[in-house]
This record gives C-alpha cells, structure tokens and sequence, in this order.
C-alpha cells in the first residue's frame, strides 16, 4: 500500500470514529444513554451495527473514548527528530485541539458532560475516589510552598508526583491477575518513579557530535 494510500485509508477510518461518536453524543443527548441502541448509533452514522463493533468494542466505548488521542498518537508518531519530548508533546495536544471546529469542539464538551452525568458509567460516584490521591498531594505541595490550592503550580506539582508514582507502578497492573506481587516490589517501582521525576527531564534529542 502506498503513503498517500495509507494515509487516506486513515482519514476515513477517523472520520467513521468521528461520524459514530457524533451520532451516540446527539441521540443520548436527546433520548438519554440506557434508550439510545446501537442499532440506532449506527443507523445514525449510516453505517452497519457490524461496522460500530469495528470501531467500538461496546456502546460505552463509543462515549469513554477521546478521539484526540488518536489524533495524538499519530503526531508524536511523526515527530520532527529537532523537536525535543516535553516541545513535540505540546505541538501534539495543541494541534490536536485547536484544529477542531467550533462544532468538534461543542462535541466533545457535550461528551465529556454526559461521562460525568451518566450514573450508567459510574464516574461520577468513582471520580471523588480518583481524585483523592491528586487533591491531598496538590495541598501538600501548597503547604510546603506557602501557595494557594488553586495556585497552578501546586496543582501542576502534585499532578507530577501522582503521575509519578503511578505511571511506575501500572506496569505491575497486568501481573495482578495471574501473579504474586509482593508490597517490595509495588514500593520499588513507587520509589522508581519518584527518583526519575528528579532528574531532568530528558530533551529526547540526539547527542551533538563533536
């Protein structure tokens, strides 16, 4: 298959994501989530219940998935090898947010209302439970700095540190299920993630040669 190939073959398939997403945001929106099939998704998207599936594993899916992330994924997958991690990550969020229409836009705010709204999902007993751990390190990184909670660097800080510790330890996640993981050796990928979130942050540039 050629580039020019692939990459058309791309653009429709986020396109059909977009169509289906779309079309499940405005019907629940209107006849509520539990009436709202995915028959109708797909009627609405005028393509094949089979052809949802392809896209959508179950009708949650169509509204707990962010279609930017696909868009993200794409452009950090091109990069410019000039650009170093934190910039190529920025030029990846930005452009992939402000290249919506106002109408994508409205779409996605729409979404987002209805994954908070809808007590089917169940985020919003879940969300006070997740956003425990980032709530007491953002006031403890504001103690510590003689800032107010609602200071952006607290709040950016204790982002860091949860995301930190987290990110180390989700590798672990999957051997949960079908292996012993002993408290060692969740606390050591913790300590992991804390010792490299002092360091500088690497640019991801190649090294100057002299």
């Amino acid at each position: 298959m050629t580039t020019d190939a692939a990459g058309l073959r791309e653009r429709k398939r986020l396109r059909t994501r977009r169509d289906l997403q779309t079309a499940a945001i405005r019907l629940m929106r209107e006849q509520g989530y539990a009436e709202t099939t995915v028959e109708q998704i797909a009627d609405a998207a005028e393509v094949s219940p089979r052809t949802f599936f392809r896209y959508f594993p179950t009708k949650d899916a169509v509204l707990l998935t962010d279609l930017q992330d696909d868009a993200i994924a794409q452009m950090l997958a091109t990069a410019p090898a000039d650009l170093d991690i934190i910039d190529a990550y920025r030029a990846a969020v930005e452009t992939a947010f402000l290249s919506l229409t106002d109408e994508q836009w409205e779409t996605e705010r729409e979404r987002m209302r209805l994954v908070i709204s809808t007590p089917e999902l169940g985020v919003t007993a879940m969300l006070p439970r997740a956003m425990r751990p980032l709530t007491d390190a953002v006031a403890f990184v504001a103690r510590r700095m003689s800032l107010p909670a609602d200071d952006p660097r607290p709040q950016v800080y204790g982002a860091m540190l949860v995301a930190a510790t987290a990110g180390a330890a989700v590798v672990l996640l999957q051997r949960f299920a079908t292996e012993d993981v002993d408290r060692e050796e969740l606390f050591a990928a913790v300590d992991l993630g804390l010792q490299i979130l002092r360091e500088p942050f690497p640019t991801g540039l190649p090294a100057s040669r002299e």
